[in-house]
């Protein structure tokens, strides 16, 4: 892991700014904090390597690592940026002018705190790309927080990072999770664990094969069976092949199920079974 990263200085912002920190976008893309930037923190940090990006992305909290994988496995999701700064500077201070609120500053030592506090550089959680249906790209921004009362101060933050967005015309909203939200993200980040290291495989289902799950409930076993003798592969195998299958979406199934608890998937669409079905009917 790199070092952490200190901003004590309008000059440090202007060297980060300078070695990319903050800009760009997909591979190329380095978030305005990271947990190495944290010297004392009690939080669930993560690292994701991103199948969509390339990339590592750096989670600060589990509810954050929660919404990373349900943005991921949104197809309509493009890119996702994490702890994005908002920038210029000026701009959330005259929002804060206006709010009658202090702006955020930096930590000021025992020597300097007779000098006027340097402002610091807000962030905003995630800042997602989306693709439309006619190929346009809409950016939404969305601050990550758990469902509990925050303070004062917090929610004056949270008000600057708002009027930000609202001001450049991108929609922001604020993400808190849910019991079910939760179980999704844990079947994502189960079944594409294997492919997060070197990427999905280039790995040819056939639709046949595809066309043995139809709409309908499957235990372990049974899937185990399917696969081993449809694809002729040993049953230890068969366990990748199906987490394949559900992170590319081959077939899609009930995420609000725990399906390594539960130990049974539920699948709601195929549509190489459809497709089979059409044909059929011709």
């Amino acid at each position: 892991m790199s070092r952490g990263r200190r901003f004590t200085s309008l000059e440090s912002y202007e060297k980060a700014l300078k070695g990319g920190v903050g800009i760009g976008s997909g591979e190329n893309y380095q978030p305005w904090i990271r947990p190495q930037d944290f010297t004392k923190s009690s939080g669930i940090r993560s690292a994701i390597r991103g199948l969509k990006t390339f990339r590592q992305h750096n989670t600060l909290s589990g509810i954050e690592s929660e919404f990373y994988y349900l943005a991921e496995f949104n197809d309509a999701v493009i890119d996702i940026r994490e702890q994005f700064p908002l920038l210029p500077i000026t701009l959330t201070q005259n929002i804060a002018r206006i709010l009658n609120v202090p702006h955020p500053a930096l930590h000021r030592n025992v020597k300097s705190a007779d000098n006027p506090p340097t402002p610091a550089i807000m962030t905003t959680d995630f800042v997602l790309t989306f693709r439309n249906s006619d190929g346009s790209i809409k950016y939404r921004a969305y601050s990550v927080k758990p469902d509990e009362i925050i303070s004062r101060r917090d929610a004056e933050k949270q008000e600057i990072e708002r009027l930000f967005w609202e001001g450049i015309n991108v929609q922001f909203q604020v993400y808190t999770g849910s019991k079910i939200n939760k179980i999704k993200s844990n079947n994502i980040n189960w079944f594409t664990a294997p492919f997060r290291m070197h990427g999905l495989p280039d790995l040819n289902i056939d639709s046949s094969i595809l066309r043995r799950f139809p709409p309908g409930q499957y235990i372990f076993p049974d899937i185990v069976k399917k696969l081993t003798s449809s694809m002729h592969i040993y049953p230890d195998s068969t366990l990748y092949v199906l987490k394949f299958m559900l992170a590319t979406k081959s077939i899609e199934v009930d995420l609000t199920t725990d399906i390594v608890n539960c130990g049974y998937i539920t699948v709601l669409r195929n549509s190489a079974y459809e497709a089979g079905l059409t044909n059929e009917n011709n």
